[in-house]
């Protein structure tokens, strides 16, 4: 006999498999809290199982996001507008493509392998009989309101299942929301497609339930913040000036997500992909850098900028309550920055409880080293912090508000106290010095003990990012959605433009990118391979500093620092000037600066602009 859910939620490929829905937790638990019988469906799972664990991580995971390669395997399936002809020509010019790209671009993305092509094309000739399960499971539960969570790669599968909820249940509405769906996106999505009911715009905890309420009760829907519907008046409410839901200010008054039809969906899967699933968590929103300089390149957020923070207690509780409910998860916080008031409070306390829990966050690199201690002691062993650049110039007109020496002296406290960091490395942006160029690539030999960036690329210009919004002011022109959308929709191109949220561009003055990001990027490649084997770290012994260099670039394995040159390279552990050197160890400025000359010369220590930075770590026990 079929089951009745008043509200179900819907997540589709490409979410993560290992990971629940943090937005459609958050939902469940807010209409549950108001009443209201609603059921989550991962049905990325079930796709995953499929194709293949391994090939739905490789499309989700190892291709480009601007490749656009998981909305591409669902697009047939909703537009049926792909001939062969369409189907090699998206395999040539995108997945193959890169191989014959203009080398100032010097993105150095592998072309994709024949394999993974194949895989792609396996995974979307399966993509119709998924489709057609995952609406029979739908409607099996006769909802009267499906609703849809889309953040990057899930539009076009979930619109897809939409399309076929609607025509096997017209009386169900269906609302979608999601990072897909802000502001311009979300107006051209319900513009495009009529078997849409309403897309919320912007934070949902509040609306949603009060959407759900009145669909329940058959009231129309429109009227509500940040809720674009066809109302009574048709597309006109469209033509109106774009509006998010209101803002969360208390996040304390939020619910718990609630993961169990996840967790119920997990335990009957056939995936064996070896790893446990992580429990997504937040203790923040928006970015209270952001909300001061917003970095040019940055369109996460979208128009919700403002940074607001859980309580300690909250954030205690919230996470007792998960790892209670589902023991034995590890956590993965998605806020876009670390509270700085944390290290107060919560950080503090999470060392005093020692609950086990493993964190991330994303941190400023500004940090000191008594807080990354800190981390390290309340179980937050891996952060991401923002580096981006090892140039000054660069990092200012980035607006990161930070200095390529603290960026590189947060990397070495890192490594000394076992933080793991994850960083990535751009270039590309209008105006950068080529000679920043040449003295990064020199620089970064000096570094391979260091943990490398992850990846090294070519700034691309993202939606809600001020290099979008002032796209002209800081020097772009040409803007244009990248090329996969256009294989994706068969749509005119002003629509295309509206629902696209990665862009293309060129620079108002000339700018050869491959005049001069081409020994920097081998430097970074060979960081990359030599990490493992590079070491540099001092061991004190007594009064003598015996300071061992195992990097490829090193002179010689053992430099002996005694009296003044270890009191120097010691006090330097943190960033210092000669000024201040003189000041705190009472020695000739004269004799400082030599011991600064001499240990800078042996390429131990770095110096920027009459600051100096020690580059080895305290070797374990020391």
């Amino acid at each position: 006999m079929a089951t009745e859910t008043e509200v179900v939620l819907v997540s589709m490929p490409f979410a993560p498999v290992l990971a629940p829905s943090l937005a459609l937790g958050l939902l469940k638990a807010a209409l549950l809290r108001a009443g209201i019988k609603a059921r989550t469906h991962h049905f990325s799972l079930r796709f995953a199982e499929i194709i293949g664990g391994p090939l739905y991580a490789a499309i989700a995971d190892e291709t480009q996001t601007h490749d656009l390669v998981g909305e591409w395997v669902f697009s047939d399936a909703l537009f049926h507008h792909q001939t062969a002809a369409d189907v090699d020509r998206y395999v040539a010019d995108i997945l193959r493509g890169r191989a014959g790209s203009r080398a100032e671009d010097c993105h150095y993305f592998p072309p994709v392998s024949e394999g993974l092509v194949a895989g792609i094309l396996r995974a979307r000739g399966r993509a119709e009989d998924f489709l057609a399960e995952c609406a029979e499971a739908v409607v099996a539960e006769r909802p009267r309101l499906v609703g849809f969570s889309s953040i990057f790669q899930q539009q076009v599968a979930s619109l897809a299942l939409a399309r076929r909820v609607k025509e096997l249940r017209p009386e169900a509405l269906i609302v979608f929301g999601g990072a897909n769906c802000e502001g311009a996106l979300g107006r051209e999505v319900m513009r495009q497609f009529p078997f849409l009911d309403a897309v919320v715009s912007g934070e949902g905890d509040q609306v949603f339930p009060e959407l759900a309420r009145r669909a329940l009760r058959g009231e129309v829907l429109d009227g509500l913040q940040g809720v674009y519907t066809g109302g009574p008046r048709g597309l006109r409410l469209l033509d109106e000036p774009a509006g998010n839901t209101p803002m969360i200010r208390d996040l304390d008054e939020l619910p718990f997500p609630d993961y169990d039809d996840y967790f119920e969906q997990w335990g009957r899967s056939s995936l064996g992909l070896g790893r446990r699933p992580q429990l997504l968590f937040e203790s923040s929103r928006g970015c209270w850098w952001g909300a001061k300089h917003h970095c040019t390149f940055c369109g996460l957020n979208g128009e919700t900028m403002a940074h607001r923070s859980k309580s300690a207690d909250r954030v205690l509780a919230e996470l007792d309550h998960l790892a209670g409910r589902h023991p034995g998860h590890t956590f993965y916080v998605v806020d876009n920055i670390l509270d700085m008031n944390y290290f107060k409070g919560l950080i503090p306390a999470l060392a005093r409880q020692r609950t086990g829990v493993d964190l991330f966050y994303e941190v400023k690199a500004n940090l000191r080293k008594e807080q990354v201690r800190q981390l390290r002691e309340a179980g937050i062993g891996a952060i991401q912090p923002g580096i981006e650049s090892l140039s000054d110039q660069v990092l200012t007109i980035m607006r990161k508000g930070v200095r390529a020496l603290q960026n590189i002296q947060l990397l070495k406290w890192c490594e000394e106290l076992g933080v793991a960091a994850t960083w990535n490395f751009l270039w590309g942006f209008p105006g950068e010095s080529a000679e920043e160029y040449r003295r990064m690539a020199e620089l970064v030999p000096l570094l391979t003990h260091l943990p490398p960036p992850n990846f090294a690329l070519t700034l691309r210009i993202d939606r809600f990012s001020p290099n979008f919004n002032q796209a002209a002011e800081l020097g772009f022109t040409n803007i244009r959605p990248y090329p996969a959308y256009y294989h994706v929709y068969p749509l005119p191109p002003e629509a295309v433009t509206n629902l696209a949220y990665y862009f293309t561009f060129e620079y108002k003055l000339p700018q050869d990118l491959g005049s001069y990001v081409p020994p920097l990027a081998r430097e970074i490649t060979n960081w990359q391979e030599c990490h493992r084997e590079s070491r540099l770290y001092w061991i004190e012994k007594g009064e003598r500093l015996l300071v061992w260099d195992w990097r490829p670039i090193a002179v010689k394995p053992l430099t002996v620092l005694t009296g003044l040159k270890k009191a120097v390279y010691l006090a330097c552990d943190e960033i210092h000037t000669a000024r201040q050197l003189h000041r705190e160890l009472g020695a000739e400025a004269a004799e400082i600066r030599d011991a600064l000359e001499e240990l800078t010369g042996q390429g131990l220590m770095l110096c920027r602009d009459e600051a100096y930075l020690a580059l080895a770590v305290a070797a374990p026990g020391d």
